[in-house]
Protein backbone atom coordinates (compact mmCIF):
# COMPACT_ATOMS: atom_id res chain seq x y z
CA UNK A 1 0.00 0.00 0.00
CA UNK A 2 1.95 2.96 -1.40
CA UNK A 3 1.24 6.37 0.43
CA UNK A 4 1.50 9.07 -2.09
CA UNK A 5 -1.27 9.58 -4.73
CA UNK A 6 0.75 9.26 -7.71
CA UNK A 7 2.16 6.15 -6.98
CA UNK A 8 -1.78 4.79 -6.77
CA UNK A 9 -2.04 1.75 -9.98
CA UNK A 10 -4.18 4.22 -12.01
CA UNK A 11 -4.46 1.87 -14.58
CA UNK A 12 -6.80 -0.28 -12.63
CA UNK A 13 -8.70 2.69 -10.99
CA UNK A 14 -9.66 4.24 -14.25
CA UNK A 15 -11.17 0.77 -15.33
CA UNK A 16 -12.63 0.94 -12.50
CA UNK A 17 -14.19 4.33 -12.75
CA UNK A 18 -14.96 3.52 -16.55
CA UNK A 19 -16.98 0.24 -15.59
CA UNK A 20 -18.95 2.46 -13.01
CA UNK A 21 -20.08 5.08 -15.64
CA UNK A 22 -20.73 2.07 -18.31
CA UNK A 23 -17.63 2.82 -20.69
CA UNK A 24 -16.03 -0.59 -20.62
CA UNK A 25 -18.25 -3.70 -20.75
CA UNK A 26 -18.55 -5.64 -17.31
CA UNK A 27 -17.11 -8.47 -19.22
CA UNK A 28 -15.06 -10.28 -15.92
CA UNK A 29 -13.12 -7.53 -15.08
CA UNK A 30 -14.83 -6.47 -11.62
CA UNK A 31 -13.65 -7.05 -8.36
CA UNK A 32 -12.86 -6.40 -4.84
CA UNK A 33 -11.63 -8.77 -1.24
CA UNK A 34 -10.79 -10.00 2.69
CA UNK A 35 -13.48 -11.58 5.12
CA UNK A 36 -11.51 -12.47 7.80
CA UNK A 37 -14.05 -12.40 11.11
CA UNK A 38 -17.00 -10.86 9.50
CA UNK A 39 -20.27 -10.68 11.34
CA UNK A 40 -21.55 -11.61 14.81
CA UNK A 41 -21.20 -15.12 13.92
CA UNK A 42 -17.17 -14.39 14.05
CA UNK A 43 -16.46 -12.26 17.12
CA UNK A 44 -15.12 -14.79 18.99
CA UNK A 45 -12.38 -16.07 16.52
CA UNK A 46 -11.58 -19.39 18.80
CA UNK A 47 -15.20 -20.69 18.88
CA UNK A 48 -16.17 -20.07 15.21
CA UNK A 49 -13.30 -19.67 13.16
CA UNK A 50 -13.19 -22.59 12.17
CA UNK A 51 -15.95 -21.68 9.66
CA UNK A 52 -14.47 -18.48 8.48
CA UNK A 53 -13.68 -17.75 4.93
CA UNK A 54 -10.70 -15.33 4.67
CA UNK A 55 -9.76 -14.56 0.75
CA UNK A 56 -10.17 -15.16 -2.32
CA UNK A 57 -8.34 -15.48 -5.57
CA UNK A 58 -7.76 -16.04 -8.78
CA UNK A 59 -4.78 -15.26 -11.33
CA UNK A 60 -3.60 -17.21 -14.15
CA UNK A 61 -0.74 -19.57 -13.41
CA UNK A 62 2.67 -18.18 -13.52
CA UNK A 63 4.67 -19.56 -16.46
CA UNK A 64 1.75 -21.51 -17.85
CA UNK A 65 -0.63 -19.36 -19.93
CA UNK A 66 -2.71 -22.56 -19.66
CA UNK A 67 -3.42 -22.96 -16.30
CA UNK A 68 -5.40 -20.80 -14.11
CA UNK A 69 -4.75 -20.62 -10.30
CA UNK A 70 -7.94 -20.19 -7.45
CA UNK A 71 -6.83 -20.32 -3.80
CA UNK A 72 -9.09 -20.24 -0.63
CA UNK A 73 -7.69 -19.64 2.71
CA UNK A 74 -9.64 -19.56 5.79
CA UNK A 75 -9.74 -20.00 9.42
CA UNK A 76 -7.93 -17.20 10.82
CA UNK A 77 -4.80 -17.90 12.95
CA UNK A 78 -4.65 -21.45 12.84
CA UNK A 79 -2.53 -22.81 15.23
CA UNK A 80 -3.08 -19.98 17.31
CA UNK A 81 -6.75 -18.51 17.69
CA UNK A 82 -8.29 -21.73 15.40
CA UNK A 83 -7.26 -25.06 15.06
CA UNK A 84 -4.21 -25.86 12.43
CA UNK A 85 -6.15 -28.95 10.99
CA UNK A 86 -10.15 -28.43 9.54
CA UNK A 87 -13.02 -29.81 11.56
CA UNK A 88 -13.96 -33.07 9.27
CA UNK A 89 -17.92 -31.84 10.01
CA UNK A 90 -17.15 -28.65 7.52
CA UNK A 91 -16.65 -28.47 3.90
CA UNK A 92 -15.62 -25.94 1.76
CA UNK A 93 -16.42 -24.85 -1.88
CA UNK A 94 -15.32 -22.86 -4.56
CA UNK A 95 -17.80 -22.12 -6.99
CA UNK A 96 -17.11 -20.95 -10.47
CA UNK A 97 -19.72 -19.25 -12.78
CA UNK A 98 -18.79 -18.81 -16.04
CA UNK A 99 -21.80 -18.04 -17.85
CA UNK A 100 -22.20 -14.83 -16.09
CA UNK A 101 -25.25 -15.31 -14.40
CA UNK A 102 -24.48 -15.43 -10.72
CA UNK A 103 -24.89 -18.88 -10.59
CA UNK A 104 -22.51 -21.61 -10.44
CA UNK A 105 -21.87 -23.83 -13.05
CA UNK A 106 -19.20 -25.68 -11.61
CA UNK A 107 -18.15 -26.20 -7.61
CA UNK A 108 -15.10 -27.73 -6.19
CA UNK A 109 -15.69 -29.35 -2.97
CA UNK A 110 -13.16 -29.68 -0.45
CA UNK A 111 -14.02 -32.07 2.35
CA UNK A 112 -11.06 -33.41 4.97
CA UNK A 113 -10.94 -36.72 7.47
CA UNK A 114 -10.09 -36.99 11.06
CA UNK A 115 -6.69 -35.94 11.44
CA UNK A 116 -3.90 -38.25 12.81
CA UNK A 117 -1.55 -37.65 15.75
CA UNK A 118 0.18 -35.56 13.52
CA UNK A 119 -2.43 -33.42 12.71
CA UNK A 120 -2.37 -34.87 9.45
CA UNK A 121 -6.01 -35.43 7.45
CA UNK A 122 -7.20 -36.87 4.32
CA UNK A 123 -8.30 -34.53 2.07
CA UNK A 124 -10.76 -35.21 -1.41
CA UNK A 125 -11.39 -32.50 -3.99
CA UNK A 126 -14.46 -33.39 -5.72
CA UNK A 127 -15.87 -31.29 -8.75
CA UNK A 128 -19.66 -30.94 -9.77
CA UNK A 129 -21.46 -32.05 -11.56
CA UNK A 130 -19.04 -34.78 -12.29
CA UNK A 131 -20.34 -35.52 -15.90
CA UNK A 132 -18.52 -32.24 -16.42
CA UNK A 133 -15.11 -33.97 -15.02
CA UNK A 134 -15.02 -38.02 -15.83
CA UNK A 135 -15.16 -40.53 -14.49
CA UNK A 136 -16.31 -39.60 -10.98
CA UNK A 137 -15.68 -35.78 -10.46
CA UNK A 138 -12.60 -36.67 -8.02
CA UNK A 139 -9.90 -34.36 -9.47
CA UNK A 140 -7.78 -35.26 -6.16
CA UNK A 141 -6.73 -37.03 -3.16
CA UNK A 142 -4.30 -37.09 -1.04
CA UNK A 143 -2.93 -35.75 2.67
CA UNK A 144 -2.76 -32.69 3.90
CA UNK A 145 0.73 -30.55 3.60
CA UNK A 146 1.58 -32.06 0.17
CA UNK A 147 1.10 -31.37 -3.39
CA UNK A 148 -1.17 -33.75 -4.82
CA UNK A 149 -1.30 -34.08 -8.69
CA UNK A 150 -4.87 -33.65 -10.22
CA UNK A 151 -6.64 -35.78 -12.62
CA UNK A 152 -6.23 -34.36 -15.85
CA UNK A 153 -3.95 -32.34 -15.60
CA UNK A 154 -2.71 -29.68 -12.58
CA UNK A 155 -1.92 -29.47 -8.63
CA UNK A 156 -3.80 -29.34 -5.28
CA UNK A 157 -2.53 -28.43 -2.39
CA UNK A 158 -4.07 -27.97 1.17
CA UNK A 159 -1.73 -27.10 4.45
CA UNK A 160 -1.23 -24.10 6.96
CA UNK A 161 0.46 -21.55 5.08
CA UNK A 162 1.41 -17.22 5.41
CA UNK A 163 -1.25 -14.78 4.94
CA UNK A 164 -0.19 -12.87 1.87
CA UNK A 165 -2.96 -10.12 3.13
CA UNK A 166 -2.57 -6.94 4.67
CA UNK A 167 -4.34 -4.31 5.92
CA UNK A 168 -4.44 -2.14 9.44
CA UNK A 169 -7.66 -4.11 9.87
CA UNK A 170 -7.14 -2.54 13.81
CA UNK A 171 -7.71 1.61 12.39
CA UNK A 172 -10.83 0.31 10.12
CA UNK A 173 -12.32 -1.73 13.25
CA UNK A 174 -12.27 1.55 14.61
CA UNK A 175 -13.27 4.02 11.82
CA UNK A 176 -16.49 1.44 11.18
CA UNK A 177 -17.25 1.29 15.24
CA UNK A 178 -18.08 5.03 15.14
CA UNK A 179 -19.15 6.12 11.54
CA UNK A 180 -16.46 8.68 11.16
CA UNK A 181 -12.82 9.92 11.26
CA UNK A 182 -10.62 8.09 8.83
CA UNK A 183 -10.09 4.54 8.25
CA UNK A 184 -6.06 5.00 7.40
CA UNK A 185 -3.48 5.74 10.40
CA UNK A 186 -0.60 8.41 9.15
CA UNK A 187 2.39 6.74 8.27
CA UNK A 188 4.52 5.50 11.74
CA UNK A 189 1.25 4.32 13.37
CA UNK A 190 -0.35 2.53 10.73
CA UNK A 191 0.50 -1.34 11.17
CA UNK A 192 -0.49 -4.29 9.36
CA UNK A 193 -2.65 -6.56 11.73
CA UNK A 194 -1.98 -9.55 9.49
CA UNK A 195 1.77 -9.51 9.37
CA UNK A 196 4.21 -10.53 9.11
CA UNK A 197 3.95 -13.90 10.69
CA UNK A 198 -0.06 -14.90 10.18
CA UNK A 199 -0.74 -17.70 8.96
CA UNK A 200 -3.78 -19.10 7.19
CA UNK A 201 -5.23 -22.19 5.89
CA UNK A 202 -5.32 -22.56 1.98
CA UNK A 203 -6.60 -24.55 -0.42
CA UNK A 204 -4.81 -24.04 -3.92
CA UNK A 205 -6.06 -25.47 -7.11
CA UNK A 206 -4.50 -25.27 -10.23
CA UNK A 207 -6.20 -26.49 -13.53
CA UNK A 208 -6.60 -26.26 -17.13
CA UNK A 209 -8.27 -23.03 -17.80
CA UNK A 210 -10.02 -24.75 -20.38
CA UNK A 211 -12.00 -26.71 -18.15
CA UNK A 212 -13.20 -23.70 -16.17
CA UNK A 213 -14.88 -21.91 -19.07
CA UNK A 214 -18.12 -22.55 -20.47
CA UNK A 215 -16.92 -21.92 -24.25
CA UNK A 216 -13.18 -21.62 -25.68
CA UNK A 217 -14.18 -18.36 -26.74
CA UNK A 218 -15.68 -16.97 -23.42
CA UNK A 219 -12.41 -16.59 -21.11
CA UNK A 220 -14.59 -14.85 -18.03
CA UNK A 221 -15.11 -16.34 -15.05
CA UNK A 222 -16.63 -15.30 -11.63
CA UNK A 223 -15.64 -17.39 -8.32
CA UNK A 224 -16.98 -17.21 -4.93
CA UNK A 225 -16.45 -19.53 -2.18
CA UNK A 226 -18.31 -20.58 0.75
CA UNK A 227 -18.01 -22.93 3.92
CA UNK A 228 -20.72 -25.61 4.80
CA UNK A 229 -21.44 -27.70 8.15
CA UNK A 230 -23.87 -30.37 8.23
CA UNK A 231 -25.52 -29.05 4.76
CA UNK A 232 -26.01 -25.83 6.19
CA UNK A 233 -23.99 -22.68 5.08
CA UNK A 234 -21.96 -20.59 6.93
CA UNK A 235 -20.27 -18.32 5.42
CA UNK A 236 -19.35 -17.27 1.94
CA UNK A 237 -16.98 -14.41 -0.20
CA UNK A 238 -16.04 -13.29 -3.62
CA UNK A 239 -14.91 -9.94 -3.21
CA UNK A 240 -12.87 -8.39 -0.70
CA UNK A 241 -14.33 -7.06 2.69
CA UNK A 242 -18.06 -6.40 0.88
CA UNK A 243 -19.92 -7.58 4.29
CA UNK A 244 -16.96 -6.03 6.80
CA UNK A 245 -17.64 -2.56 5.14
CA UNK A 246 -20.40 -2.40 3.36
CA UNK A 247 -23.35 -4.49 5.12
CA UNK A 248 -25.23 -3.12 7.96
CA UNK A 249 -24.55 -1.93 10.35
CA UNK A 250 -22.45 0.55 9.78
CA UNK A 251 -21.54 2.51 12.23
CA UNK A 252 -21.73 -0.89 14.55
CA UNK A 253 -24.10 0.73 16.76
CA UNK A 254 -26.36 1.91 14.22
CA UNK A 255 -29.26 -0.69 14.11
CA UNK A 256 -31.78 1.14 12.02
CA UNK A 257 -31.56 -1.35 9.05
CA UNK A 258 -30.98 -4.09 11.62
CA UNK A 259 -28.08 -6.88 11.89
CA UNK A 260 -27.82 -7.74 8.21
CA UNK A 261 -24.30 -9.43 8.30
CA UNK A 262 -25.15 -12.84 8.88
CA UNK A 263 -28.02 -13.00 6.17
CA UNK A 264 -25.22 -11.48 3.99
CA UNK A 265 -23.02 -14.58 4.87
CA UNK A 266 -26.44 -17.03 4.22
CA UNK A 267 -27.50 -15.63 1.26
CA UNK A 268 -26.91 -16.19 -2.47
CA UNK A 269 -24.86 -13.93 -5.55
CA UNK A 270 -27.74 -14.07 -7.74
CA UNK A 271 -30.00 -12.71 -5.05
CA UNK A 272 -27.45 -9.79 -3.62
CA UNK A 273 -29.25 -7.41 -5.77
CA UNK A 274 -32.61 -8.03 -4.33
CA UNK A 275 -31.46 -8.62 -1.24
CA UNK A 276 -28.53 -6.44 0.06
CA UNK A 277 -29.12 -3.51 -2.41
CA UNK A 278 -30.45 -1.09 -0.61
CA UNK A 279 -28.80 -1.76 2.34
CA UNK A 280 -25.31 -1.13 0.52
CA UNK A 281 -26.37 1.75 -0.41
CA UNK A 282 -27.46 3.07 2.83
CA UNK A 283 -23.92 2.53 3.85
CA UNK A 284 -22.44 4.35 0.95
CA UNK A 285 -25.01 7.61 1.17
CA UNK A 286 -24.43 8.13 5.34
CA UNK A 287 -21.09 6.64 5.88
CA UNK A 288 -19.11 6.97 2.80
CA UNK A 289 -20.71 10.15 1.21
CA UNK A 290 -21.47 8.89 -1.83
CA UNK A 291 -24.46 10.59 -3.86
CA UNK A 292 -27.54 8.52 -3.70
CA UNK A 293 -28.05 9.09 -7.74
CA UNK A 294 -26.62 11.60 -10.41
CA UNK A 295 -24.26 11.60 -13.53
CA UNK A 296 -21.16 11.18 -11.67
CA UNK A 297 -20.52 7.66 -12.09
CA UNK A 298 -19.51 6.45 -8.55
CA UNK A 299 -22.77 7.71 -7.14
CA UNK A 300 -24.30 4.69 -4.40
CA UNK A 301 -26.65 3.33 -6.88
CA UNK A 302 -23.68 2.75 -9.36
CA UNK A 303 -21.50 1.43 -7.01
CA UNK A 304 -23.99 -1.03 -5.07
CA UNK A 305 -24.41 -2.18 -8.62
CA UNK A 306 -21.00 -2.28 -9.26
CA UNK A 307 -20.11 -4.07 -6.40
CA UNK A 308 -23.16 -6.60 -6.33
CA UNK A 309 -23.10 -9.45 -7.03
CA UNK A 310 -20.39 -10.53 -4.62
CA UNK A 311 -18.57 -12.33 -6.81
CA UNK A 312 -15.06 -12.30 -7.65
CA UNK A 313 -14.59 -12.24 -11.39
CA UNK A 314 -11.91 -12.89 -13.89
CA UNK A 315 -10.82 -13.17 -17.59
CA UNK A 316 -9.01 -16.13 -17.80
CA UNK A 317 -7.16 -14.77 -20.49
CA UNK A 318 -5.46 -12.32 -18.71
CA UNK A 319 -1.48 -12.69 -18.34
CA UNK A 320 -0.24 -13.19 -15.61
CA UNK A 321 2.10 -10.23 -14.64
CA UNK A 322 5.25 -9.53 -12.23
CA UNK A 323 4.54 -6.13 -11.78
CA UNK A 324 2.32 -5.84 -8.87
CA UNK A 325 0.79 -1.99 -9.45
CA UNK A 326 -0.20 -3.05 -13.37
CA UNK A 327 -3.75 -3.41 -14.80
CA UNK A 328 -3.38 -7.34 -14.96
CA UNK A 329 -4.22 -7.81 -11.74
CA UNK A 330 -7.46 -6.48 -9.12
CA UNK A 331 -10.04 -5.61 -10.24
CA UNK A 332 -9.51 -8.58 -12.39
CA UNK A 333 -9.34 -11.21 -10.10
CA UNK A 334 -6.91 -11.04 -7.67
CA UNK A 335 -3.25 -11.98 -6.83
CA UNK A 336 -1.52 -12.58 -3.88
CA UNK A 337 0.49 -9.35 -4.06
CA UNK A 338 -2.73 -7.38 -5.36
CA UNK A 339 -3.06 -4.24 -2.57
CA UNK A 340 -6.88 -4.66 -2.80
CA UNK A 341 -7.81 -2.08 0.24
CA UNK A 342 -5.67 1.00 -1.52
CA UNK A 343 -8.11 0.12 -4.83
CA UNK A 344 -11.27 -0.07 -2.64
CA UNK A 345 -10.67 2.67 -0.57
CA UNK A 346 -10.31 4.81 -3.74
CA UNK A 347 -12.91 3.42 -4.84
CA UNK A 348 -15.42 4.24 -1.84
CA UNK A 349 -13.99 7.27 -0.92
CA UNK A 350 -14.13 8.88 -4.68
CA UNK A 351 -10.00 9.39 -4.44
CA UNK A 352 -9.91 10.92 -1.03
CA UNK A 353 -8.57 8.08 1.08
CA UNK A 354 -5.83 6.49 -1.55
CA UNK A 355 -3.97 3.80 1.22
CA UNK A 356 -4.27 2.53 4.97
CA UNK A 357 -0.65 3.67 4.68
CA UNK A 358 0.25 -0.69 5.13
CA UNK A 359 2.37 -2.05 2.24
CA UNK A 360 3.10 -5.39 0.96
CA UNK A 361 5.25 -6.91 3.66
CA UNK A 362 5.74 -10.69 1.88
CA UNK A 363 9.03 -9.80 0.60
CA UNK A 364 9.79 -13.57 -1.09
CA UNK A 365 7.91 -15.54 0.53
CA UNK A 366 5.35 -15.46 -2.33
CA UNK A 367 6.83 -18.06 -5.19
CA UNK A 368 5.09 -16.56 -8.10
CA UNK A 369 7.87 -14.50 -9.69
CA UNK A 370 7.51 -11.65 -8.20
CA UNK A 371 9.79 -9.37 -5.80
CA UNK A 372 12.70 -11.72 -7.46
CA UNK A 373 11.54 -14.96 -6.58
CA UNK A 374 11.25 -18.31 -9.06
CA UNK A 375 7.52 -18.97 -9.90
CA UNK A 376 6.92 -22.52 -7.92
CA UNK A 377 3.37 -24.25 -6.85
CA UNK A 378 1.71 -23.24 -4.40
CA UNK A 379 2.72 -19.77 -4.60
CA UNK A 380 1.53 -18.72 -1.69
CA UNK A 381 4.24 -18.79 1.08
CA UNK A 382 5.41 -21.60 3.42
CA UNK A 383 4.04 -21.15 7.01
CA UNK A 384 5.41 -19.51 9.89
CA UNK A 385 6.94 -21.65 12.76
CA UNK A 386 5.92 -22.55 15.29
CA UNK A 387 2.15 -22.06 14.32
CA UNK A 388 1.51 -21.74 18.07
CA UNK A 389 3.32 -18.69 17.85
CA UNK A 390 2.30 -16.91 14.79
CA UNK A 391 0.73 -13.41 15.64
CA UNK A 392 0.64 -13.35 19.34
CA UNK A 393 -1.22 -10.71 20.45
CA UNK A 394 -3.77 -10.37 17.18
CA UNK A 395 -6.86 -10.80 18.78
CA UNK A 396 -8.53 -7.18 19.06
CA UNK A 397 -12.72 -8.01 18.31
CA UNK A 398 -13.91 -8.52 14.33
CA UNK A 399 -14.70 -5.59 12.42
Amino acid sequence: MTTPRTALPRRRWALAVALLAGLVPATGLLSPAADHRDGPIFVNTAQSGFLDINDVYAFQAPGNINNTVLILSVQPFPGNLTPATINPNVAFELKVDNNQDAQEDITFRFTYGPPNANGVQQVTVRALPSAKFPPVGILASGQTGTNIPIAGGGMFRAAVQDDPFFFDAEAFRLFVAAGAGSPARPVGQAKNFFGPNVNTFAMVLELPTARLRSTASNPNIGVWARSEMNGVQQDRMGRPAINTALIPPVPRNNLARGERRTAFNLGLPRNDRRDFRADMISVLTSVYGRPLNGAFPTSATSLADFLLPDILTFNTSTAFSTNSTDANGFPNGRRLRDDVIDLEFSLLTGGAITTDNVPDDNGTKITDGTNGTTAAFPYIGAPNLPLNGSAPGNTAPNP
